[in-house]
């Protein structure tokens, strides 16, 4: 076998032109090498890994001192290959080149080589690092066993080692499937740990499934992603992944689970070999242009065009600065951008932190205003992520008023929502769906088989005690109370199945069959294909889709509904059948923006689910498949149902303001009814301010107006009826025969008929009109008729789904066979098919087919026997039906969850895949069953019980009774010896579940697990079935303790931590006690904080918190910094401090600060604090940062080049020192000016030595000189050193002065002596404890009554302060009202809360004096002296606030209230108004509004070039880290403007080449 490497990189020299002449290289020298005798093409960017030799495989294995093939053939053996016709490859610096995308080479490769006509000599191998690791799972995948790769195509892996002791060992896998060639492998299963040597560690996402099977799809034979295999090797290494795991079993877990994620993609497709999904492209591409479809995906369909070649290059070259910058600085992690949680800084989401708190708070509130607000949002999201964004109005020259548009009203009737099931969310949020559409006149739906059964009622509790009346209705379909009517108009169906009966479909309007299974196409299984006539068509975007998608789901599959919604209105128009439909369109569809585009392209109506979801209360945490929803919505757990606070509503009042907004734009529109502007495409345009990359779509397919090209055409929806032929069908004739008992005229009725396979869904017609009898009058409902009223012998040859939905009380009996779909959905009735009586006495009936495939799919109760073999699925999602079979093909019972099913033959393979529920008896005589018999979730055991062999021995006595079977007679002839020969597929989860029933369980002790082969004693428990306390046997029965939860059992290392992790939130209360007791703290200097405490159970903290997908923590409400907060938790939880803090330092220059001094905004938006106290931050954070400076791990860290530039930095608060710190990094020859005599503006002087002790400063300004930056202190810029003289002399200043110009109250008396600002006393008390000799006795508050004006941090820093020093008496007025115990109605989650908090100075007042300092509502009058010149008394007056009609609160004083409190000492806290004007008068620097120096919004340049401005001095007093965001955001800023492009991070870590504007 010959093989050769073809490099994929070129010279960074080449810069983007690179990459269109390495794509020409490669195809040139790919032909060559397959004219040349070439087998195997290797397309590597191996040249692109830093510091490595370049190899491909040896020819002469003697002297291959580099390498190991080790071959893991279809029999299993290990032996050493030769892999002949290799050779060295020359040593390339990582540096100079840069790799082409792999899938563009392979692309453009495979065509080249078809069009030349070699493709078929040679197999194209790609190594790449490009396929790398999925981060954010588990390890935890199945190792391949011997079995499974003798039923499977042979496999070859190749695993190649350098056995260099100087360089990471190097492995990698090629894997190929004999027979059609193709990949194994797809994506890791591991969590994000460590960076990786290598190109791509900053640079590339991880791999997901739908990368690899594009690779495939374009024509791939084989993948080496070493990178991934190098990742696993690291992890291994550093303990992540178990040690015990050796490599070998590690990479064949890894390929097992990467086959498995092939098989799924291509069921999904209806692709059964690889060798067709090889090279099929049966992909779509979006934004990519001409030039990179001919070239690379020849006849791919792209029907908006897009970007070139060279916007792809530039993009691999930042990707490729990133990874080898030489000014590397902040790539402590993994580069993730936040792909599938949103990030602070990275990738843009329609639902982002901001957008969903506004709409819930504009739902909650019924606010226009808010509204309004939230769409201004929501639409800079919806025009970074979606098509539709792209695209405006075009205003008519003849607008109308508001007054002349259809109302909301009509507008909202057509809306509906999304097909969400009962058991995807709660019950709660579920019916409150349903009661707001019915109220508002719009759909809900049900979802699949989302309906509540009787026996599960809505929690009990005040919230729901209006619900709670209209709730206990049997069936809550039938309930037509307008304002608690909880009937949902559409039912979905997919073939059937998850509790679908026939009432559930009679009591609809619509009936929704899902042609693309669960979230997205193909996610929760693969569907049969349907022919049937529609009268109304959903068109689903990619973007739509429940939590619980896989990653795969939520990227990879589907299209913008924009080009769906288009493409399928045009066609209908250019057919004429557009009037015969209605269009609805969903899919993140969630303002009037977005419903207006829609109609425009033609729908009609609406479908919204994600924004509804998130007005009931949904936060996007992306946990939906966990059931740990934390606000009730997506779960089941009652603990959790209880945190629901949705109601109606609040939906109604988000679908009326939606529809006031869609009226706006139709009055500007000039549009008067909605259905005058659908398919209006001519009204559409793109915008006039697209930039970028969507510059180059072109949207002129979309935007064809179907009407112009048919302009007779109706395109009214529904206004042509379809004619079904529904009076033609057989099941007339038989509504007609059994009139008399539907009528209850007779209690009976027989009927014999014939019966054709051309008659479909026979008896169905009949179940729905039981469906809509009720024993009540008019309807029998789900009860159904008694049984054996309506009795119906046929013959003949069914057509397909016989007897779908057979109600109860009708018993068919069909003499002959049947088709496809026997009883699917079966709803209680009786099917008995058997062959012709006329066949012989030499047929036998157990080996021939009596019906087709998928017999008894979703049935839900009834009894089925069928005297024959029936072929595939037999039983699948089978609920409660009971059957009886001879026989079944492969998949039987799968995903199985109830009843009772006896099969009296052979089965085929792959036996209750995914079942959880119910009991399959199998005869198996031969016992060949175990070897076809999926056991993972289910287990083998004998028949032992008299329950189940009582219930066997009935249901063959009533089979052999009803067919005639021989094989029934035969074993009843026999009986009960053949019970030994009977084996019992019980489901563990359904043994679980009897056991918390039953509430005990019984162990049958000495008996042999059949599941577990080779074993010859098992200690498998058995159930009893419930009411069977015996066994025939007589063995001996053991009680056993109450059966605990999992968490409580498993004391295994990593599956404790995960159930504990899982629920943490739940199961843990936060830690309160951050404090040293407040007797002891109060006495002395030291910090406050109770170090020691606080870590014991900070494992148990970290585990409280819930990795929200869409994570408020470090949103606008939350950390400014960015902070990867879920990221640290984990860490910590699982003890690896190392790494959390790699996450902490990748956004924060100083948590040691942070963490002692900021108010945590990030807990007050942490989502658990919406029903119960937030995660614990702050404290883990300072720990981390406390433990790294401990374990020696925070080191200086010089920059390795200096750039010459020279940056003057003045002011050295947290936003100085941070722009500082960043601007170092990067090589820049930083100078901090600070006037004082000490390093740290605020936080040396502003804040007390027991909240942030001065060591702890003076350890981070020891470490950041030691780095390189100079610090001068005593320099007063603008006084004592002229500011030009540093403009001067820098290439560029930072102005980071803060806000020190303090707030003052001019009140009479004001300048009585005793009257001080706060910063002045804080900070002459802090330079009086450092030693410096200044005169503070006017400041000391001892043996003073002290008196507070204004509340905050600084006013409680006073209070504590005064205390230490000896105070006599202690009162902080507060001119506001006192702040209530929760939040009010005015302050919603995730706004900071403003509640009563007990701070640690307020404590400590309260410890010593016995009551809280605070007074309320109080406001000063006036200051009084006491007749020398000194304050003696401070008069107040009480207020109380109240609303004006506005909306506006009003403040007005109580007559009467007037009251003096005795002080010696009054310390004014009451904020600060901007900075000092030295500095900015000398540079006449712009001011904004507030006094702050101006920039342009969103950038930190000042009017004046080449000065910039950070902290408080530019965006106005504010918290310290949102000073640290503030400097490392201009020292982005700062680098870029001195180097042209920066690699600085921007906001929340995420690193990516800033360039300039334009």
């Amino acid at each position: 076998m010959q093989s050769m490497t073809i490099d994929m990189t070129y010279p960074v020299s080449e810069g983007g032109d690179g990459i269109l002449a390495t794509i020409d290289r490669v195809c040139k020298e790919a032909c060559e090498a397959a004219k040349s005798g070439y087998q195997f093409l290797i397309l590597s960017d191996r040249s692109v890994s830093p510091e490595r030799l370049v190899y491909t495989l040896s020819s002469n294995p003697k002297n291959n001192h580099y390498f190991w093939y080790i071959v893991l053939s279809w029999i299993g053996d290990i032996r050493v290959m030769p892999y002949g016709g290799g050779k060295r490859c020359v040593e390339a610096d990582a540096r100079s080149r840069v790799p082409v995308s792999a899938l563009l080479c392979l692309g453009a490769t495979h065509h080249f080589l078809i069009e030349a006509r070699q493709r078929m000599k040679v197999a194209l191998l790609l190594e790449t690092g490009e396929a790398r690791i999925l981060r954010g799972a588990g390890i935890g995948v199945k190792p391949v066993s011997g079995d499974d790769l003798r039923e499977r195509s042979r496999v070859v892996v190749l695993i190649e080692r350098d056995f260099n002791r100087h360089a990471l060992p190097r492995v990698g896998v090629l894997a190929f499937l004999e027979g059609g060639g193709g990949v194994l492998l797809l994506r890791l299963l591991a969590r994000e740990r460590v960076p990786v040597p290598g190109p791509m560690n900053q640079g590339l996402v991880g791999a997901e499934v739908h990368h690899m099977c594009v690779l495939i799809g374009y024509g791939c034979d084989a993948i080496c992603p070493y990178l991934v295999l190098e990742t696993m090797f690291q992890l291994r290494k550093e303990g992540v992944i178990d040690r015990y795991l050796k490599d070998f079993d590690v990479f064949g877990n890894y390929a097992a689970a990467m086959e498995r994620g092939i098989a799924k993609v291509m069921a999904k497709m209806g692709i059964s070999t690889m060798l067709s999904y090889k090279g099929a492209q049966i992909f779509e591409a979006v934004g990519l242009g001409p030039e990179i479809i001919d070239k690379c995906f020849k006849n791919s369909a792209s029907r908006l065009g897009g970007i070139t070649f060279r916007h792809l290059a530039e993009e691999t070259f930042d990707r490729h600065r990133i990874a080898f910058d030489s000014k590397e600085c902040d790539s402590l992690i993994l580069r993730n951008p936040g792909f599938y949680h949103w990030r602070n800084g990275g990738e843009q989401h329609v639902n982002d932190p901001l957008s969903i708190a506004r709409l819930q708070e504009a739902s909650k509130s019924n606010s226009p205003e808010t509204y309004r607000q939230y769409v201004e949002d929501a639409i800079k999201s919806i025009r970074a992520c979606t098509l539709r964004g792209q695209l405006e109005f075009i205003p008519s020259e003849k607008p109308i008023d508001l007054s002349e548009v259809e109302p909301a009203s009509e507008i909202v009737k057509r809306f509906a929502t999304g097909a969400m099931s009962f058991g995807s969310i709660s019950y709660e949020a579920h019916t409150s769906l349903a009661i707001a559409m019915n109220r508002v006149g719009g759909k809900s739906n049900t979802g699949e088989g989302g309906r509540q059964n009787n026996h599960i009622a809505p929690l009990k509790n005040e919230k729901n005690k209006e619900l709670m009346k209209f709730c206990e209705s049997p069936d809550r379909y039938l309930y037509h109370d307008p304002e608690y009517n909880l009937r949902s108009a559409i039912k979905q169906v997919a073939s059937g199945r998850f509790g679908v009966t026939a009432t559930y479909l009679a009591n609809s309007d619509e009936i929704q069959i899902k042609m693309a299974q669960g979230a997205k196409p193909g996610e929760g299984g693969e569907l049969p294909g349907y022919k049937a006539k529609a009268e109304h068509i959903t068109i689903s975007g990619h973007d739509g889709g429940t939590g619980a998608s896989s990653w795969t789901g939520i990227k990879g599959a589907g299209l913008p509904w924009e080009l769906g919604i288009a493409e399928t209105h045009q066609v209908l128009t250019l057919n004429d059948l557009r009037s015969r439909i209605v269009l609805q369109v969903d899919g993140q569809i969630r303002t009037g923006f977005d419903v207006l585009i829609g109609g425009m392209l033609g729908a009609d109506e609406f479908g919204f689910s994600t924004a509804p979801l998130i007005v009931l209360g949904c936060t996007m945490m992306r946990k939906c498949h966990l059931n740990t929803c934390p606000v009730g919505i997506a779960t089941q757990d009652p603990i959790l149902r209880r945190k629901f606070q949705g109601k109606p509503e609040h939906v109604i009042n988000y679908l009326f303001l939606l529809a006031e907004e869609v009226r706006g734009y139709m009055a500007c529109l000039g549009v008067r009814k909605f259905q005058d502007l659908i398919g209006r495409t001519d009204w559409l345009r793109v915008r006039k301010d697209v930039s970028g990359k969507s510059s180059f779509l072109d949207f002129s397919a979309v935007l064809q107006n179907a009407s112009s090209l048919s302009p007779d055409v109706n395109i009214v929806a529904a206004s042509v009826p379809q004619d079904f032929q529904l009076d033609s069908r057989l099941d007339s004739v038989l509504i007609e025969k059994a009139k008399d008992v539907l009528e209850k005229k007779a209690k009976k009725v027989d009927i014999e008929m014939e019966v054709e396979n051309s008659q479909r869904t026979f008896a169905a017609t009949l179940s729905y009109q039981i469906a809509l009898k009720s024993l009540f009058g008019r309807k029998f409902g789900e009860i159904g008729l008694p049984d054996h009223s309506i009795n119906i012998k046929l013959k003949g040859s069914s057509g397909q789904s016989f007897c779908a939905f057979l109600a109860r009380g009708i018993h068919v009996t069909l003499e002959g066979d049947a088709n496809d779909y026997v009883g699917k959905g079966l709803s209680g009735g009786e099917v008995v098919i058997f062959p012709p009586k006329d066949m012989g006495e030499d047929f036998k009936s157990e080996e021939n087919v009596i019906a087709g495939n998928v017999c008894l799919y979703g049935a839900t109760s009834g009894k089925a026997f069928f005297r024959g073999v029936v072929a595939e699925r037999f039983c699948v999602r089978n609920s409660g039906a009971f059957a009886v079979v001879e026989g079944v093909g492969d998949h039987g019972c799968e995903y199985m969850t109830g009843g009772r099913v006896v099969i009296l033959g052979p089965t085929g393979r792959n036996f209750a895949a995914g079942m959880s529920g119910g009991i399959a008896y199998v005869y198996d005589p031969h016992g060949t069953f175990k070897k076809k018999c999926n056991t993972v979730m289910v287990e083998l055991l004998p028949l032992l019980f008299d329950e189940d062999i009582q219930l066997v021995y009935r249901l063959l006595i009533e089979f052999y009774e009803k067919t005639d079977s021989q094989v029934a007679k035969r074993i009843l002839d026999q009986w009960p010896h053949p019970t030994k020969k009977f084996i019992k597929v019980f489901p563990f989860e359904y043994q679980r579940a009897m056991r918390q029933v039953q509430g005990r369980a019984l162990v049958y002790q000495g008996s042999r697990s059949l599941s577990r082969q080779g074993s010859s004693i098992s200690q498998t428990d058995f159930l009893f079935p419930p009411g069977s306390p015996t066994v025939k046997s007589g063995h001996e029965v053991h009680d056993t303790a109450p059966i605990k939860d999992i968490e409580d059992v498993l004391r295994d290392g990593h599956i404790e931590r995960q159930c504990e992790f899982d629920r943490g939130f739940v199961k843990y209360r936060r830690e309160i006690g951050v404090y040293r007791p407040a007797e002891t703290r109060m006495k002395d200097w030291e910090e406050i904080y109770n170090f020691e405490h606080v870590r014991r159970g900070l494992r148990v903290q970290a585990a409280r918190c819930m990795d929200c997908g869409v994570p408020f923590c470090q949103s606008a409400h939350g950390c400014p910094l960015g902070n990867i907060i879920p990221r640290w938790n984990d860490f910590v939880f699982h003890g690896e401090w190392k790494e959390a803090l790699h996450q902490l330092l990748q956004t924060n220059n100083f948590p040691e600060f942070t963490g002692r001094v900021c108010p945590a905004p990030c807990e007050g938006a942490c989502v658990l604090g919406i029903n119960e106290p937030a995660v614990t931050i702050k404290n883990i954070e300072c720990a981390i940062i406390d433990h790294a400076f401990e374990q020696g791990w925070i080191i200086p860290q010089p920059p390795k080049i200096r750039t010459g530039k020279k940056v003057a930095v003045i002011g050295s608060g947290p936003a100085g020192l941070a722009a500082a710190h960043q601007l170092n990094k990067v090589g820049h020859l930083v100078t901090v000016f600070e006037r004082n005599d000490n390093i740290g503006g605020l936080l040396e002087y502003g804040i007390p030595t027991m909240k942030l002790s001065r060591k702890v400063v003076q350890r981070r300004v020891d470490l950041m000189a030691e780095e390189g930056i100079i610090f001068r202190t005593n320099a007063n810029i603008g006084k004592d050193i002229p500011t030009k003289e540093i403009y001067d002399g820098y290439d560029a200043m930072v102005l980071c002065l803060g806000a020190t110009w303090p707030r003052d109250l001019p009140l009479p008396g004001r300048n009585l002596n005793g009257i001080y600002f706060a910063m002045d006393f804080l900070e002459t008390w802090q330079k009086t404890q450092m030693g410096t000799n200044i005169d503070f006795e006017k400041y000391s508050a001892k043996g003073k009554k002290v008196m507070v004006i204004g509340g905050g941090d600084t006013g409680c820093d006073c209070i504590a302060t005064s205390l230490r020093m000896g105070a006599e008496e202690i009162k902080t007025l507060e001119i506001l009202p006192k702040p209530p115990p929760h939040r009010g109605s005015d302050n919603p989650w995730p706004q900071w809360p403003k509640v009563f908090k007990v701070d640690y100075g307020h404590d400590e007042v309260k410890v010593k004096f016995g009551r809280d300092p605070r007074l309320y509502n109080t406001m000063t009058k006036e200051f009084l002296d006491d007749g020398n010149g000194n304050v003696r008394g401070v008069r107040t007056v009480k207020v109380e606030w109240r609303k004006d009609d506005r909306g506006r609160w009003e403040m007005k004083e109580v007559e009467g209230s007037e009251a003096v409190h005795e002080t010696d000492m009054v310390l004014l806290a009451m904020g600060f108004l901007g900075p000092e004007k030295d500095i900015i008068d000398q540079l006449s620097l712009q001011l904004d509004p507030r006094s702050n120096i101006n920039t342009l919004d969103g950038q930190y340049s000042t009017s004046i070039p080449r000065v910039f401005a950070a902290g408080d001095c530019r965006r106005g007093q504010s918290l310290v880290v949102w000073a640290i965001m503030e400097g490392r955001q201009a020292a982005r800023e700062i680098d870029l403007f001195l180097m042209g492009d920066s690699s600085l991070p921007g906001p929340g870590g995420v690193i990516q080449i800033l360039h300039p504007q334009g």
